[in-house]
């Protein structure tokens, strides 16, 4: 559901385990794009460590930029949002408000997938401000409408259509239960799971039991909250919950610090290889594959 990285001191072990696993197995995992997947965000020293903190600190000044740059181009490519059974929408921050779908297509049913699918599969700057997709950041950014208010969400905040203005991210948009319930019921869904809000269980029930939000990453800035995963099989959805106090304590930064030194190492080889191969096609020697 994304946000990969900047989610503590391992977003670079994290990153590589995923992409790992999707590289083993790429019919069986499927990583969406979250907002941190974007280099505006995990560049931004106040996550302590950001992304590019962490390559910085394990591979060293230049080879840590190469990594947090070439991490980012696959981050560019990542999908924004899947679907489970033709009936649970998955996506890092919430349902799109209605201004932000072109609508090119007249089938309802099917014009939200296409419009999606119509996105720019590398998309390095995702934000509208900056001439990216507003279908994107939306998918990206979106949270559903605050509700601890005593009277509901107070006036003014959401518009007709149940959107309005994120005011606590100051961009994207917020959407109400009414708005999400007529987003399912257009699109043929049941229900939608999404992260972007940290969660004191690791996960929570909204909006009519119509949407979950779930948290993976347990102890989020050192507070003590738990992480939650979801398996969805057989026609139901099952919560599965990692308590904070009983999370594995992880190797030192020595032993990290080796790990990353190798690869580096590696990476050094593999670009005196390529270097190698290329002066030999100019000079006309074979290349065995």
């Amino acid at each position: 559901l994304g946000d990969y990285v900047d989610r503590g001191a391992h977003s670079v072990e994290v990153v590589t385990y995923l992409l790992a696993q999707k590289l083993m197995s790429p019919s069986k995992f499927t990583l969406l794009r979250g907002n941190h997947e974007t280099r505006l965000q995990n560049c931004h020293a106040g996550y302590n460590p950001c992304f590019k903190e962490s390559c910085v600190t394990l591979f060293g000044p230049e080879n840590g930029e190469t990594v947090w740059e070439s991490v980012n181009a696959v981050f560019d490519a990542l999908p924004l949002a899947a679907v489970i059974d033709n009936s649970i929408f998955c996506v890092h921050g919430g349902i799109p408000a209605q201004t932000v779908i072109p609508r090119t297509s007249t089938d309802v049913s099917s014009g939200l997938i296409n419009e999606i699918n119509r996105i720019p599969r590398d998309l390095p700057q995702p934000d509208p401000s900056q001439g990216g997709s507003p279908l994107a950041w939306d998918l990206m950014w979106n949270d559903p409408a605050p509700s601890t208010h005593p009277e509901g969400v107070p006036d003014g905040l959401l518009g007709p259509d149940g959107f309005g203005h994120n005011i606590s991210r100051g961009t994207a948009h917020m959407f109400s239960a009414e708005a999400l319930e007529h987003f399912l019921r257009a699109n043929g869904f049941s229900h939608l799971v999404r992260a972007h809000e940290v969660r004191k269980a690791g996960f929570q029930v909204q909006q009519h039991a119509k949407m979950v939000t779930l948290f993976s990453s347990s102890g989020y800035c050192g507070a003590n909250n738990e992480a939650c995963c979801i398996l969805a099989c057989e026609g139901k959805i099952r919560f599965i919950r990692l308590e904070h106090s009983k999370v594995p304590k992880l190797g030192s930064l020595a032993s990290r610090a080796a790990a990353a030194s190798a690869v580096a190492a590696a990476m050094a080889s593999e670009s005196a290889g390529e270097e190698e191969e290329q002066g030999r096609e100019e000079s006309g020697e074979p290349i065995q594959l």
